[in-house]
């Protein structure tokens, strides 16, 4: 079994949700002022190029997004067949 904690793409379906509820876009920039973290470790994040995620960053994120830390990061399980 391979697993795999992934990142990818989550930012923008939260950012997306926000924009169907608010009526408002955020871009991943104004995302990262609002949140009062780097606009490389919002972008790092989308792309699943994040190394490590500082808790205290992460918990920002949450707040401004109003959403849960699973909402951001995924396990992805994926079972490999040995032949």
């Amino acid at each position: 079994m391979n697993t795999k904690l992934s990142t990818t793409g989550r930012i923008t379906i939260l950012l997306g949700k926000q924009q169907a509820e608010t009526g408002q876009r955020i871009s991943p920039r104004k995302l990262a002022e609002q949140a009062g973290v780097p606009k490389d470790f919002i972008y790092r994040l989308d792309a699943g190029q994040a190394r490590h995620i500082d808790l205290e960053s992460l918990a920002k994120l949450c707040t401004a997004l109003k959403c849960q830390p699973q909402d951001i990061l995924v396990w992805e399980a994926k079972y490999a067949e040995s032949i």
